[in-house]
């Protein structure tokens, strides 16, 4: 009987620990259905959190609006009286249709 060397040792179980790592002779299970019941809960809020970061957004481009001079809106194709539309959906098709024509 020969001894491994300290090196050949090492090897080895480096290569064993890779091929199970990979999962080399493994049967995987498919993972059990678990029900999330907060998950609906998640969702819903993750939906108000993102109509309030909304909200917040159209206010401050409003703001932005509001605080140009009437030359520099008349220069990006708005007037005083567009601002209070710019997030409505007719005003995005009229200003689309606008620029097709």
């Amino acid at each position: 009987m020969t001894a491994l060397s300290p090196r050949h040792t090492a090897d080895s179980f480096a290569e064993t620990r890779l091929s199970r790592a990979a999962g080399a002779g493994y049967a995987r299970e498919t993972p059990a259905y678990r029900p999330q019941p907060l998950g609906a809960l998640g969702r819903g809020l993750a939906a108000i959190a993102a109509g309030i970061r909304a909200y917040v957004h159209r206010q401050q481009v409003m703001s932005e609006l509001s605080r140009l001079t009437d030359r520099e809106l008349a220069d990006i194709g708005l007037s005083r009286t567009d601002i209070g539309q710019v997030f409505t959906s007719e005003f995005s098709a009229q200003r689309r249709a606008a620029r097709g024509a």
